[in-house]
């Protein structure tokens, strides 16, 4: 969005400084970010939210005063709560609301029935102003995918436009190799990414095809404990396997991988019911456009937003346990026909969700806002 807006507008990127500076960025995605602005606060949180009344008489307070205001137009995108907007014009653009507004906190929480019905309508009517209130300055909010527009509905009761994020490779043609690649983030947390599980599908899988295959995974990790730690368990368990390993790689690593691979897995929300912890599945899943621009089959875990981006049969597959991932993996091992004619539709439907089409429509939707 920074790079896109600046080309038309003075932009600047507020940040909080960790893990990612502007110049780390563009190293990273090869934006053009000359003309952006960079503004750091330190110690900035990922979330506005009000837990508490004592909180929501605090919610108009100076530091979000000093962090939107001055501003034609202030621009949130993130998981969390958004703060309240005291610039001009707010636009919201929403990863996955992981915070549900107080209102819909209020009517989850069961000791609510035990209380006074005094309380209950004073709570009430309390939680309700202050989420018009925080909610007021925000002309518009766009999502990254349906999934996340019917979450952002259900827990924040504002209806999202959806947005697709903007995927583009610039890849060296490479021959394709009997070679798996998984691409996410090693972490010990709920939201895995399932590269355990994913090991141990590769070990039953080995035995069921003739030719030899190759399983590399691809991801970064942070230094914490617990991701260090799941890092080191997955790749115990891949001891004595054709298994490769990429941790904390470079972009154009990344890229040579998606060039050589002919399938894809992405496991995250294995086993998760996205009914009661929608957080924990993939709520887009740009790695998966990646590969699938990259001419790479995506097999997946059928969840989330995974379900916009591929048609299951026709350019690759949702499957909903390792079973089935190991079934429809072997089948296009073993039928390179069938393989060679799901990669072109991949990579023909992977155009869907083109930078282009992110570029135009968020420059219509930041114009609209300016001129209301």
């Amino acid at each position: 969005m920074a790079a896109i807006l600046s080309q038309h507008w003075e932009v600047e990127l507020i940040h909080g400084g960790k893990p990612h500076d502007l110049a780390s960025l563009v190293a990273a995605f090869s934006l053009d970010l000359g003309k952006v602005k960079e503004r750091t606060i330190p110690e900035l949180s990922d979330s506005f939210g009000f837990p508490g009344l004592r909180s929501l008489m605090q919610q108009g307070g100076d530091s979000s005063k000093m962090l939107t205001r001055g501003y034609d137009l202030f621009i949130y995108s993130g998981h969390g709560i958004p703060p309240p907007c005291f610039a001009k014009r707010g636009l919201i653009y929403c990863h996955f609301p992981f915070e549900m507004s107080p209102l819909t906190a209020l009517e989850a929480d069961g000791r609510r029935a035990r209380r006074n019905w005094a309380i209950r309508s004073i709570q009430w009517e309390a939680y309700q102003w202050a989420w018009r209130r925080r909610m007021r300055g925000y002309r518009q909010v766009l999502a990254n995918s349906q999934f996340t527009a019917d979450w952002i509905l259900r827990r924040w009761g504002r209806s999202a436009e959806v947005l697709y994020p903007p995927v583009d490779l610039a890849l060296t043609a490479a021959g394709k190799e009997n070679l798996i690649l998984s691409v996410g983030r090693f972490t010990g947390d709920l939201r895995s990414k399932g590269q355990l599980e994913q090991v141990r599908a590769f070990r039953n899988f080995l035995p069921r095809v003739k030719e030899p295959w190759t399983l590399r995974i691809v991801g970064t990790c942070r230094e914490s404990v617990k991701d260090q730690d799941y890092l080191t368990a997955v790749q115990d368990e891949a001891r004595g396997l054709p298994v490769e390993f990429l941790v904390n790689p470079d972009r154009e690593n990344i890229l040579r991988s998606l060039a050589k691979a002919k399938l894809f897995w992405h496991t995250t929300g294995l086993a998760v019911d996205e009914l009661k912890r929608p957080e924990l599945v993939e709520h887009f899943g740009i790695a998966t456009v990646e590969a699938m621009r990259a001419g790479c089959v995506p097999i997946v875990v059928e969840s989330g937003g995974q379900r916009e981006i591929i048609e299951n049969g026709v350019n690759g597959f949702l499957v909903k346990d390792l079973s089935e991932l190991i079934e429809k993996t072997a089948a296009l091992a073993y039928d390179g026909g069938l393989l060679t004619l799901l990669s072109g539709r991949a990579s023909q439907r992977s155009m869907v969700f083109a930078g282009d089409c992110f570029d135009q429509r968020i420059s219509s939707v930041v114009s609209d806002c300016l001129e209301r």
